[in-house]
């Protein structure tokens, strides 16, 4: 599996991204629970992977960033999560073997 894919935050951040396409960084705080150091160091890993891209823009008050998946991000994560469906199913259909005797045919 792709070393990307071992934080759990920066797995919240593409399946949050993936959903909404974009979001502002007070979104991705608020929904990660974590704190703003924490949320800027795996974005700049996203972001140094292409995997997503970082925009500051002008507001009233302060800065707004706004944070969006990449096709790149959206491909990997895709095949993050098809790696684990597979990785799942192996194991039903393994236990379930030992189990009682007999597997379920997954075909894809």
């Amino acid at each position: 599996m792709n070393k990307l894919f071992n934080s759990e935050v920066r797995v919240k951040i593409l399946a949050v991204l993936y959903g909404a396409d974009y979001c502002e960084f007070t979104y991705l705080l608020e929904k990660l629970k974590t704190t703003e150091g924490n949320l800027w160091i795996h974005l700049k890993k996203l972001e140094k992977e292409e995997y997503v891209e970082i925009k500051k823009y002008p507001s009233k008050k302060r800065v707004k960033t706004i944070v969006k998946i990449t096709e790149i991000g959206r491909t990997k994560f895709k095949e993050y999560i098809t790696e684990l469906l597979n990785l799942i199913w192996t194991y039903i259909i393994i236990v379930n073997y030992l189990n009682n005797g007999f597997y379920i045919l997954y075909v894809d």
